[in-house]
């Protein structure tokens, strides 16, 4: 991956509401879909581009340890945004979304001390990172918004 860890979550972000807003479409045109309805799923698309917002809000071209600070300083948003949000398939994006700044500052730190401050973050540093609850994920799937956020009802 040639793009820096906030770049790169903007991006996922980005896409996971893309998709969410193609769902809303769908819905709305009549499509029966298993999990939360139009209304649900663009509030979570919604939830999404808070995110991105508050990605975009870090600094650019920062040093590995300044770009560690900042994605976990937001952490302490999402779960707080989760916590205030009514439907559980919305408060599955926020938690996503710390869950994943969380992994990807973990795999800025470890990046940063095997290459130094100046290497981008890259696909062999988000994998086998361990994850909150001290386990260890071989993979980090390419989605935020996972099929079981989708089945939750709101």
């Amino acid at each position: 991956m040639t793009e820096d860890a906030r770049t790169y979550l903007r991006h996922r972000f980005t896409h996971d509401a893309t998709q969410l807003r193609e769902r809303v479409a769908q819905l709305r045109k009549g499509t029966n879909m298993p999990g939360p309805d139009a209304n649900t799923s663009q509030r979570m698309a919604e939830a999404c581009d808070e995110v991105v917002a508050m990605l975009e809000s870090l600094p650019q071209g920062a040093d590995s340890a300044r770009i560690v600070e900042s994605l976990l300083a937001l952490v302490p948003q999402l779960e707080k945004r989760a916590q205030s949000a009514a439907a559980p398939p919305v408060r599955a994006v926020y938690m996503g979304a710390a869950t994943r700044l969380r992994e990807v500052a973990a795999a800025e730190a470890k990046a940063a001390e095997s290459f130094g401050d100046s290497e981008d973050i890259d696909n062999a540093d988000i994998e086998d990172i361990e994850d909150i609850d001290g386990e260890v994920d071989e993979e980090i799937d390419d989605d935020d918004v996972d099929d079981d956020d989708l089945d939750a009802r709101a």
